[in-house]
């Protein structure tokens, strides 16, 4: 799973503790990926 958020959103450290790792960030984005089967599920 690939998720985008802005640089400095209070929501990068919610998508982090549910298993979402940084791939790549610029000055606007952060690229946060979450392999399958990591992180809440229903």
């Amino acid at each position: 799973m690939v998720l985008h958020v802005l640089q400095g959103s209070a929501a990068r450290r919610l998508y982090e503790r549910h298993g979402f790792a940084l791939e790549t960030q610029d000055p606007v984005d952060v690229l946060l990926l979450r392999p399958p089967g990591q992180g809440g599920g229903a």
